[in-house]
Order: structure tokens, then sequence, then C-alpha cells
């Protein structure tokens, strides 16, 4: 029954990742993210071959066909935790770009695909030996494959563990770089990957302990079955949300359109062609100025989907030259820049009015209240509650000081 169930749960595995790469295949844009996540799930694929015909492999004699099916499963899963690494780090990229030496990350899939060669070009008794259930001493050719056999398996568990952590410093590092170009940076940190990649984990420490239970008896662990639906429900998750994404670095269609820049502005036309070197420091306070009055006077800020983009629009400038204005000449980041703006209008709102804090919310731009209360509190040292209470509090005061010069 057990088996049945592996069989199933790895063909449902199968099923789900041929639906997502026929629909990473259909798309048309940002074709770098799609193909890398359609390299993923069809490493996920091949590395359920095993477990979807393993019944019907195993009712045939030990040969060539045991070693091709070994051989799949051990190169996929040395690509498996590598592919998701490299379609993460293409997500958060600005260009859409994979990592740079490439290479260098394939040599353990590249000794999987030597041991795996090995094993089906090997004599079929050497094979029989190797895949016999019998415990028999292992010598010469023999015990050197299932030694290197052996050591790629254990490998497989360290290099999940390495690119798990690759994956969360990319995404801490991919969070900082949002604050450059969102006001509101929630809706594109990537959180689901924080959820799979703890998942991850836990999947990966029930996989050690079922290999520890291989070595030594006396461990007892959850059955292979609860593993495998574990793995599962982790791949459908992976599946669902990935299939979504659309890398946050890469200015929307409407955010590319031309920038108007008036004749007179030489200088900020020459930073379209030149970049961050063409920028003066005359220009670069004209667009400060500039850039202060989209937030003052047009109150961009109440935006709560601005980004970078949408401000150069505004104001007919190059979103490099506004990034460099920000961080050289105003001194602070996209992010806290428009948000600062946010904090201020609300601490106008909270002390004149007597709306909700929820609604002062929305009404400056943040799109969620912890957003809201983390940004106030970074600016004033408290929380909208508290200063509202702490206006209240010196409006009384002020009242009853005024009553004592009156008597």
């Amino acid at each position: 029954m057990n088996e049945i169930i592996m069989e199933l749960i790895s063909t449902a595995s199968i099923a789900i990742a041929v639906f997502g790469i026929a629909f990473c295949l259909m798309q048309n844009t940002y074709r770098s993210v799609n193909r890398s996540f359609a390299v993923f799930l069809g490493i996920v694929a091949l590395n359920n071959i095993p477990g979807a015909f393993g019944r019907m492999v195993d009712m045939t004699q030990p040969g060539l066909l045991q070693g091709i099916i070994f051989a799949i499963w051990l190169c996929s899963a040395l690509c498996l935790a590598l592919s998701l690494w490299v379609y993460v780090f293409t997500l958060t990229s600005r260009a859409q770009r994979r990592p740079k030496h490439l290479y260098r990350h394939l040599v353990l899939p590249a000794l999987g695909a030597m041991v795996g060669i090995l094993w089906i070009l090997g004599p079929a008794d050497v094979t029989a030996v190797l895949l016999s259930d019998d415990d028999v001493p292992l010598s010469g050719w023999p015990l050197v494959l299932a030694t290197c056999v052996g050591l790629l398996q254990l490998a497989v568990y360290l290099q999940l563990a390495v690119y798990l952590f690759l994956i969360m410093r990319r995404l801490l590092q991919y969070k900082r770089r949002l604050r450059d170009i969102y006001a509101s940076t929630e809706g594109h940190e990537l959180r689901w990957i924080y959820v799979i990649g703890s998942l991850g984990l836990l999947f990966w420490v029930a996989e050690a302990l079922f290999l520890a239970s291989a070595i030594d008896a006396s461990w007892t662990i959850a059955p292979t079955a609860i593993l495998s639906l574990l793995g599962l429900a982790l791949f459908t998750a992976t599946t669902l949300w990935g299939l979504r994404q659309c890398p946050a670095l890469v200015p929307n269609t409407k955010d590319t359109e031309p920038i108007k820049i008036g004749t007179s502005d030489q200088s900020e036309k020459a930073a379209r062609k030149y970049g961050k070197s063409a920028l003066s420091p005359e220009a670069a306070a004209r667009l400060a100025r500039k850039i202060r009055a989209a937030m003052e006077v047009d109150h961009l800020h109440r935006d709560p989907n601005l980004s970078l983009w949408a401000l150069a629009r505004h104001i007919g400038a190059s979103p490099n030259y506004i990034s460099q204005t920000l961080n050289d000449v105003i001194g602070e980041s996209f992010f806290d820049f428009v948000n600062r703006h946010r904090v201020i209008e609300a601490m106008n709102l909270l002390s004149t009015t007597d709306d909700t804090v929820l609604a002062i919310t929305y009404d400056v731009g943040f799109n969620a209240r912890s957003s809201f209360y983390n940004a106030f509190k970074r600016v004033t040292g408290q929380t909208p509650t508290g200063y509202r209470k702490s206006l209240s509090v010196r409006e009384e005061m002020d009242d009853a000081g005024y009553e004592v010069r009156e008597t």
C-alpha cells in the first residue's frame, strides 16, 4: 500500500510539473524568469520518475533499465536546489540574468552524471550486486562505485542546506534593493519563498532523519509516504506561487513610456545617455526641488503603488538621476523619502481631524496598517495612536494654563 501511495504522489508531481512547464513556455514576457522556472519544474519531474515507475522497474531483471533510472534520480537530485536558486536569482535580478560563473555550480551534477554513466555502462553482474538487497561484501570496482554513490547521496543533503542559505541571503539583498524603487514593498518581497525555504528546511530535516534510519535501524521516523506527501505539498505551493511571479526590479509597461524633458534641461537630457556622470551639482539641486515638489505640491506619495519609474515620468527625468539625487543630495532612499512625506501628512491629519488611524493609513498612501505603524514610529518615535494622545494631553495642559492666567 505504501508503494502505491508513493507512486501516486510521484505521478501527481510529474503532472503538476508538466503543467507548469507548458504554462511557462507559453509566456512571451519575462522569458528568462519563466524558462528558469521551467528548468526547475523539469528537474523535479525527472526526480520523480523513479517513484512513478518504481514498481514497474522492480519487476524487471537488474540491468540497464535500473541503471538509467538511478542515474536520472542522482543527477536530478543534485540539480534540484541549484535550479531553484538560479530561478530565485533570475527573478530578483534587474536584468533577469542568471548567476555569473554558473559552471562552478555544475561540478556536483557533472560528477553525478559521470557516476550515473559508469553505473549504466558497468557490467550487468556489478549492477546486480549493487542493487541487491542482500548483505553482499563489496570489493574492487563495485566498492569504488558504491562509495562514490554514497558520497554523492550525502552531498545532496549538504547541497540543499547551502542553497537554502544562498536563497535567503539573496532575498535579503533583494528586499533592500526594493527600497530604491518602491514606496511600498509588501507586494514585491517574495515572502512566499521564505515560507518555501522554511518548509524546505523542515523537509531537509525529515529526509536527513530518514537517511539516518536507513543507516541505523534504531531510528524511528514517520513513514516514507508522509515525507512524500510533505514534498508534494511543498512542490505544489512552489509551483502555484512561482507561476504568478513577475520580476519586480523590471519596470511595468506603463512606466517605460518615453520621458519628456524640456529643451532647457540639457544636463537631464545627458543623464539618459551618460548616466550618473552627467549630473552636475546645479542639475542635481534643480532635480531635488522637483522631487520635493512632486510630494509637497502634487502629493504623489498618496499613490500606494508609487515607484521610482512613475516619479521619473511625472517630473520628466531619468530614474538613474532621481536615484542619485535622492542618495547624494536629499540623503534618503526612495522608500524612506516617500514614506517620510506620508508620515508628515499623517501627523497633520492626526492633529487636525477625527479620522480613524486606519482611514488615515490609506489616505496618505500606505497599503497596510503595519507598514504605517513602522514608518510612523521610525520618523516620530511614537505610534500614531500615542502621537494623537500626546496632542490631546498637550491641549489639556494649554487649556489649564489659560484658565489659571484668566483667574
